[in-house]
């Protein structure tokens, strides 16, 4: 073990402020990182590493773009913290809302869990209700009242049952199981909570209605329709993945891509529903909140996505991946799903012919093969996700020769692992 880790493990609990970096699902050290430029890590030994995390998804221009990091710097110049109004605020928030018609108004905080549980208070408050619909594999954050965990754990984990005791769960991608939930818990759901592209059960794509039938339901019942976009959000398009995905909700929380690598969160929607924060019958505040230096950085970020042609490049080199792993996976006779949206991919270690619809066929999954993976790439000077259910992300500093040798190496060392499915003999 490195000494900056035990040093690191001396104050702060397993040596990280967020678990998962401690690469304890992988079996391994994390990296203790100096720099970052571009599509590289190094390491404070020197060592370079071709990352493939991005920060866990923020980073979608690569480490270290100059405009941001320019204008991180000016702002830094001119202040910090103003503690009122500042003009970079308000213009991230014209940007960020004019992408879609239903983000009437928006609000600043800093990260993806205090914008989601900004929007359920809302739609608590908008409703009169207290339950919320939440589908299993989903993560929302880390507040109580998005854990999924029984009584007993909860009190283990330091958590209030009766947070726990306001949750209904379905599944995803199962509106049936949904139609179910509000006939067992009738007038009593004040909102349904979503990623509309499962992105934290590895990557599950919405099937074919799913999303319009969530939209259906909740009109009817009168429930809050949010969509989780703290991955989806500006990764996939100039704005929510709603608008390629053909249905609007109520509210919409945002965060990592629109901080530029900075702490952000924001959560819009409609102005019915966010006037409750003009009345002030609904609390929320933060000291750090739309902060300048943050707001420099999501507006350096987003003129660069604005760019003509920024997201059909993203495209272009996501589908080069995912064509290089398919070629090699079927060379080496092996028969795992590849899955990827736009810039945004995953391994999923079950026959490609098995279903992928909702959490417990992503659970099915052995765990062995992306460790294997995970251990040879990182030898071969690749950093991936630290845990077999956490997507990857390529960025704008990705290249092609990258994208070709990964691919070629992922596939070679899968091949080894007794575990990675293989196809049927002819």
């Amino acid at each position: 073990m490195r000494p900056e880790i035990k040093r690191a493990q001396h104050t702060i609990p397993v040596g990280a402020s967020s678990p998962l970096r401690a690469c304890r699902n992988v079996g391994t050290d994390p990296l203790v990182v100096a720099e970052a430029h571009g599509q590289y890590l190094h390491d404070v030994d020197g060592t370079r590493y071709i990352d493939f995390m991005y920060g866990f998804g923020p980073l979608i221009l690569g480490h270290a773009p100059e405009a941001v990091s320019t204008a991180i710097a000016r702002q830094a110049a001119n202040g910090t913290l103003f503690g009122t109004y500042c003009t970079q605020e308000i213009e991230l928030a014209e940007r960020i809302t004019a992408t879609a018609d239903h983000l009437e108004q928006l609000r600043f905080v800093c990260s993806g869990t205090e914008a989601v549980m900004s929007t359920l208070r809302l739609a608590r408050a908008y409703t009169g209700r207290t339950r919320v619909l939440r589908f299993n594999g989903g993560y929302h954050g880390h507040f109580d009242l998005v854990q999924n965990k029984d009584e007993t754990r909860m009190r283990d984990s330091g958590l209030d049952p009766a947070a726990m005791r306001s949750n209904v769960f379905a599944e995803y991608n199962d509106a049936a199981s949904v139609e179910r939930a509000f006939a067992e818990s009738p007038g009593e759901i004040a909102a349904v909570v979503v990623e509309p592209i499962a992105c934290n059960m590895s990557l599950v794509m919405p099937e074919e209605g799913f999303l319009a039938d969530l939209r259906r339901i909740c009109d009817r019942e009168g429930a809050v329709l949010i969509f989780d976009e703290v991955i989806t959000g500006f990764r996939l398009t100039y704005g929510p993945a709603s608008n390629l995905l053909g249905v609007s909700p109520d509210l919409t929380a945002f965060g990592k891509i629109i901080g530029g690598g900075t702490p952000v969160g924001a959560f819009g929607g409609r102005r019915d529903i966010m006037r409750l924060l003009d009345e002030e019958r609904v609390l929320q505040g933060g000291t750090l909140s739309g902060n300048p230096l943050t707001m420099a950085a999501g507006l350096a970020t987003l003129d660069a996505l604005a760019q003509p042609g920024f997201y059909e490049e993203l495209e272009r080199k996501g589908a080069l991946l995912e064509a290089a792993v398919e070629r090699h996976r079927a060379a080496k006779g092996l028969d795992f799903t590849f899955t990827r949206t736009g810039s945004i991919f995953a391994f999923i270690f079950v026959p490609q012919a098995a279903p992928v619809r909702v959490k417990a066929d992503v659970a099915a999954q052995a765990q062995s093969p992306y460790t294997t993976m995970y251990a040879g790439l990182r030898t071969a000077g690749y950093h991936l996700a630290p845990d077999i259910e956490e997507p990857m992300y390529v960025s704008a500093e990705t290249t092609d020769e990258t994208l070709e040798d990964f691919a070629a190496r992922a596939v070679a060392l899968l091949a080894t692992d007794p575990n990675t499915p293989a196809l049927a003999p002819a």
